[in-house]
């Protein structure tokens, strides 16, 4: 475990680079989201820098929950340990729990919040990927996954339009699933398969390869069936 001292506090590598990339990331869905009226704009970026707060924090001090034994034991572990991959998970759940709140209570635009928070993983992943090549011993996993995020990032920004696009959103899932699933192949066998010789990770971008696919494929039958509708007289 790789350790940065900063005066009297010790952290881990991997946390300060969590940080960066997310901070990183932020710029993406800033210039996304440029188009829209500030009343609009200002509201979508505050939920979801409380969401990431909030998943943050949740899975910081998750251990408690899913290891209260070590806590009891010796409550500093609080500083230095997270809830690992459980911890992870909740977070996410938690956190993408606020952004959907927001659109129910207040009826916003679901598509706007999605696309942004889509545009905000897939640079901020792309950071964290290519800081683990060059602090981390990242390889060409690393690598093939921060040329995928650019490029899924490269496709959202060519189109800012279409910000409030449910299908646009769906496009970019597809790409990105697509992609990530494909650079995490580069790894080889892993040492800790789920289900049939895949990760939890592979298995999730899978669902979303599925689900999105099926998406896409509906929506363009339903499409090309209206166009083909003969005029009202």
């Amino acid at each position: 475990m790789q350790v940065v001292m900063i005066g009297p506090f010790m952290l881990k590598l991997s946390l300060l680079m969590l940080a960066a990339a997310a901070a990183a990331g932020y710029a993406v869905p800033f210039f996304l989201t440029k188009r829209l009226e500030p009343d609009r704009r200002k509201p979508l970026m505050d939920d979801l820098v409380t969401a990431l707060l909030i998943g943050i924090l949740v899975w910081k001090f998750s251990v408690i929950v899913f290891n209260p034994n070590s806590v009891i034991r010796s409550p500093r572990s609080l500083l230095y340990f997270t809830g690992g991959t459980e911890g992870l998970n909740l977070g996410a759940i938690i956190g993408a729990m606020i952004p959907v709140y927001k659109c129910l209570k207040y009826r916003r635009p679901w598509a706007a919040y999605a696309n942004a928070a889509l545009a905000w993983l897939a640079s901020g992943y792309g950071v964290w990927n290519l800081l683990r090549v060059f602090f981390d011993g990242g390889g060409a996993s690393s690598i093939a996954s921060t040329v995928v995020s650019a490029a899924v990032v490269t496709f959202q920004l060519r189109r800012t339009d279409r910000v409030f696009s449910g299908y646009h959103f769906v496009l970019s899932v597809l790409w990105l699933s697509i992609g990530w699933f494909a650079a995490s192949l580069l790894d080889g066998a892993p040492d800790e398969a789920w289900w049939l010789g895949f990760t939890g990770m592979q298995l999730c971008l899978i669902a979303a390869m599925i689900l999105a696919f099926s998406v896409k494929v509906t929506v363009d039958a339903k499409r090309k069936s209206n166009d083909t509708k003969p005029p009202i007289i």
